[in-house]
């Protein structure tokens, strides 16, 4: 399995990225309903997303996760990993929490891949 080594980032770095991104997902359509967080670390940019937990009502359900707002969990739905060279490469997590990485190529294109109809990212 391919694991990419990252980059380390600059504070200016880690800045201009998340910019970037944050405006790429204000601009898009099905990013800005789906992302709710961002984080940097260890280069590598993670995206983050809610889903309504359903059942809170039962007393005896029991959740693994703390919830938000007392309904919502937070789910990794991608991270892009910053390669030598300019590259960068945009991994999905398995139902097992490992990354997969499925694509590679410049940062506008690891978003721009996010945006297509592609089963990892519905």
């Amino acid at each position: 399995m391919y694991h990419p080594v990252p980059q380390k980032l600059k504070d200016t770095e880690k800045l201009l990225l998340k910019s970037k991104i944050m405006e790429f997902i204000q601009t898009s359509e099905k990013l800005s309903k789906t992302i709710n967080r961002i984080e940097i670390r260890a280069g590598r940019i993670y995206l983050y997303y809610l889903v309504e937990q359903f059942g809170w009502e039962a007393p005896d359900a029991k959740f693994i996760i703390p919830l938000i707002e007392g309904k919502y969990a937070e789910f990794p739905y991608a991270r892009i990993t910053v390669l030598k060279n300019g590259k960068f490469s945009l991994g999905w997590q398995r139902s097992n929490e490992k990354w997969m990485e499925i694509f590679e190529g410049t940062f506008m294109d690891c978003l721009k891949y996010l945006t297509e109809d592609i089963d990892f990212f519905n």
